[in-house]
């Protein structure tokens, strides 16, 4: 039994409406990242490449504001990349960024935007500082680096004032009680036709490790000492903030 691309479909409905439990403006960071790529590469397709891409929901965005726009996703885990690679039909790279070497499999053309939302908080800051120094030299010179994530900040009063704010966004935009990260794993891990995806992620022991915890502040230092001539936030709501960086 195999995944349909409806089928598919349909758990990345689930997948994005459980993401919004948490990031309540996610649909607004999609459009806003869209919008810059559009903007940046100036041309009808360009060359995206969507780093922890998940099951595709930032490339499909960006692919319909740019129906011409190739996209290439990269993430290490067989679950998300399956639902990406039937729903989408994505070209995926199936890497882990921690990994040194995560840029092996990418096609040897300059890249026009280099995206990502709400995960590279996974990465150490020397993981972080290296995939940034990479992106660098992977984008052609104009391009964009655009990163989309909860950044903590080096002054606490900030995070206590971002945490009201989220309380209260979350009530007000009504998406308090979606379905949690756990419900959503535990449902389709028992999904028959992504047995052998679930038994792939299984076999890799593959979990999201801890936050680790990267400032704003760093974000911004790494960037510009990976040789970026403008990196500067473009969107924010409390701690949730797109960098773009030019290169």
């Amino acid at each position: 039994m195999s995944l349909t691309p409806t089928r598919a479909r349909t758990w990345i409905d689930r997948w994005d409406r459980q993401q919004e439990g948490y990031l309540p403006d996610r649909e607004i960071m999609f459009a806003v990242i869209a919008d810059a790529v559009a903007a940046n590469t100036d041309r009808p397709d360009p060359l995206v490449l969507d780093v922890a891409c998940g099951p595709g929901s930032l490339g499909a965005r960006i692919r319909e504001r740019l129906p011409r726009a190739r996209v290439i996703g990269i993430d290490a885990d067989p679950v998300l990349l399956e639902l990406a690679r039937t729903a989408y039909g994505f070209d995926l790279v199936d890497r882990n960024l921690a990994d040194p070497a995560w840029t092996a499999d990418l096609p040897a053309e300059p890249i026009d935007a280099i995206v990502s939302t709400t995960a590279l908080h996974w990465l150490g800051a020397d993981q972080l500082a290296a995939l940034y120094a990479q992106s660098a030299e992977l984008l052609r010179p104009g391009g964009i680096f655009l990163n989309g994530d909860d950044m903590v900040t080096a002054t606490t009063d900030i995070d206590q004032l971002h945490a009201a704010m989220g309380a209260r966004q979350l009530e007000r935009e009504g998406v308090g009680d979606r379905e949690g990260w756990v419900e959503w794993w535990s449902a389709i891990t028992a999904e028959p036709e992504l047995a052998t995806a679930v038994a792939e992620r299984d076999n890799r022991r593959w979990e999201h490790p801890d936050d680790h915890g990267v400032t704003y502040e760093q974000h911004l230092k790494f960037l510009r000492a990976a040789g970026f001539r403008t990196a500067e936030p473009i969107w924010q709501y409390g701690r949730r903030r797109i960098i773009a960086a030019v290169n």
